[in-house]
């Protein structure tokens, strides 16, 4: 291939968040027949990488391992899979949850990896997996459950964000729950209408009334928490909570009676799982999908991008300023 067989990578040493990364060299990956080789343009940084980095996630790797999920890059070299050799010398959207993404150079299964329309930037293609791929999955779980809204907390993360301007596209009104004024003025900006903010008085009778009016049967809650208990209870009986993310760091509280008497219920939500759940034909009507929102209701802020060396500092601001834009690291 005429490159040398080492690359740059920011490397995770052991498990104890970003105290444990480190910059430096290591082996270009080989790759087996169903999977890519991917010279990387842009990496994300995302909540998961969180998690992962603190051992607290539903995947480890073998330590030492490059950090790091999601990016853009162009396919330098292909496995003998069809598949495969399809991406040959495409510039693709990639999770890559096996390797890592925080690289020169990174691997993926041919399978997660989506070629980009020449439209849609290296920044934007770097992001367009995990958060796009979920709002759509909880839209189309929210359709099959016949739920004619959904319930969202962290309503201003970039999932919110693209759950807002998804629901709008599916006329499936969106209940967004926030903690900050500054929250609900920066959803309204864009396009969203029913806000609750979760410190305010009458928090859990406002939202009460929203899910009663918008018949709202559905939540996706990526705080935990106390808070899991109140979106519950406020919600109507029958309804399904599908807790995805960890953010409050507490164990979710919940009343009984919404559990024994009002028939709500609780379930996990792990994207990577729901994907592996569904058909080939789902999952390529999902990626068309994904393709046609790209780029014009799917815009994800970017607020600022390091240099793959600086993946520490970037760490840092990443977790100051979770609402106002992803953080990219580059290569």
């Amino acid at each position: 291939m005429g490159m040398s067989n080492t690359m740059q990578a920011v490397m995770l040493n052991d498990y104890n968040g970003g105290a444990g990364i480190r910059y430096g060299k290591v082996a270009i990956p080989a790759i087996q027949k169903d999977e890519v080789l991917i010279k990387v343009h842009t990496a994300s940084i995302n909540p998961a990488d969180l998690l992962f980095m603190n051992g607290t996630y539903g995947i480890k790797r073998e330590l030492p391992c490059v950090a790091g999920m999601e990016g853009c890059g162009t396919v330098v070299a292909t496995g003998s899979s069809v598949v495969a050799r399809m991406l040959k010398g495409k510039r693709v959207a990639f999770v890559s949850e096996s390797y890592g993404s925080w690289a020169e150079y990174t691997k993926a299964s041919a399978m997660t990896c989506m070629v980009l329309p020449d439209h849609v930037s290296d920044e934007q293609g770097a992001v367009f997996f995990v958060n796009p791929a979920s709002a759509l999955a909880m839209i189309r779980i929210a359709k099959k459950l016949k739920s004619r809204a959904i319930v969202q907390t962290a309503g201003a993360s970039a999932l919110g964000k693209v759950l807002v301007k998804l629901g709008e596209a599916h006329d499936i009104p969106i209940i967004s729950i926030v903690r900050k004024d500054e929250h609900v003025e920066l959803l309204r900006s864009l396009g969203g209408v029913h806000i609750v903010n979760s410190q305010s008085d009458g928090f859990a009778e406002a939202l009460a009334r929203l899910c009663s009016q918008l018949g709202a049967t559905v939540c996706f809650d990526a705080v935990g928490g106390a808070l899991t208990g109140t979106v519950l209870s406020a919600m109507p009986d029958g309804s399904t909570l599908y807790q995805y993310g960890l953010l409050s760091g507490g164990a979710t509280t919940v009343q009984a009676d919404d559990l024994v008497f009002r028939r709500k219920r609780i379930v996990g939500f792990w994207a990577s799982d729901w994907v592996k759940t569904q058909s080939i034909f789902e999952l390529l009507s999902l990626q068309a999908e994904m393709k046609k929102w790209i780029g014009s209701r799917i815009q994800t802020e970017i607020s600022q991008t390091f240099p793959l060396q600086q993946a520490a500092e970037a760490l840092d601001q990443y977790q100051r300023q979770m609402t106002a834009g992803k953080v990219l690291l580059r290569p």
